[in-house]
């Protein structure tokens, strides 16, 4: 029964074949061209339908053994019979002419019997073993057909998929570089160059306004002197005329 565990694990590996196939190239699909991308899908499906080929000739092979089984275990029915009937026919012709001949094909026959039976009891148990298995083997025949058609729609889905992924990635891209690399820049720059103005108008009015207090501060300077010369001037003056007058009195 080796056979059918064979089978069994063969079967698990080809269920196994496409997704496994279409995940290791998964990274790979990431980056590539459409053409790319289905002539993936192409090489996986075509391994699919190869080995469903191979295993549905299988199948095939078991339900002819099957068959011949049967046929051989409708002989063999057929062979009991006649040896019942042949023994019976033995003992009949021993009774008959006492003939030891017919005693000891009377064991033949019994032997025969034995063997027959044998192989009928192993033919039924490999026919109900073997018709399970088909019936299971054909199911997941079923499966797979059904797995490869899916292969089609699933081609066109990731082909779409991936090809849309990538545009919106390439999309996000553009408007991430653009609000940062562009936009924020020009802003950045405007802003510095607001802060240069402000900075200069502050300093020339500070400038500005230092420069005239100097002045004005100069101006006073310059103006409280002369009035200090012109009340000594005229306080001696005063003195002048005071004397001048007394003289005169005396």
């Amino acid at each position: 029964m080796g056979f059918f565990r064979a089978i069994g694990r063969f079967f698990a590996r080809l269920f196994g074949l496409g997704e496994g196939a279409l995940n290791n190239a998964g990274d790979k699909m990431l980056t590539a061209n459409e053409s790319t991308i289905r002539a993936q899908f192409r090489k996986v499906r075509e391994d699919l339908l190869k080995n469903h080929t191979t295993v549905r000739n299988a199948v095939a092979n078991l339900m002819a053994i099957n068959e011949e089984k049967k046929n051989e275990t409708e002989e063999l029915n057929k062979k009991l019979k006649e040896l019942e009937t042949k023994k019976i026919g033995a003992v009949r012709k021993f009774k008959e002419t006492n003939d030891v001949k017919y005693q000891d094909l009377f064991k033949e026959f019994s032997v025969q019997l034995q063997k027959a039976t044998e192989s009928i009891s192993l033919n039924k148990t490999f026919i109900e073993q073997n018709s399970s298995n088909i019936e299971k083997y054909k199911s997941q025949l079923v499966m797979l057909q059904t797995r490869i058609e899916e292969l089609k729609s699933q081609e066109a889905q990731a082909v779409a998929d991936i090809t849309s992924s990538r545009q919106i990635t390439k999309l996000n891209e553009l408007l991430s570089g653009l609000s940062t690399d562009v936009n924020m820049q020009g802003l950045e720059a405007i802003d510095e160059a607001r802060k240069k103005a402000l900075a200069n108008a502050k300093l020339s009015t500070e400038l500005s306004q230092t420069s005239k207090s100097a002045i004005d501060d100069e101006l006073l300077a310059a103006g409280s002197d002369i009035d200090e010369e012109f009340a000594k001037m005229l306080a001696a003056e005063e003195q002048k005329m005071t004397a001048n007058t007394e003289e005169r009195n005396i």
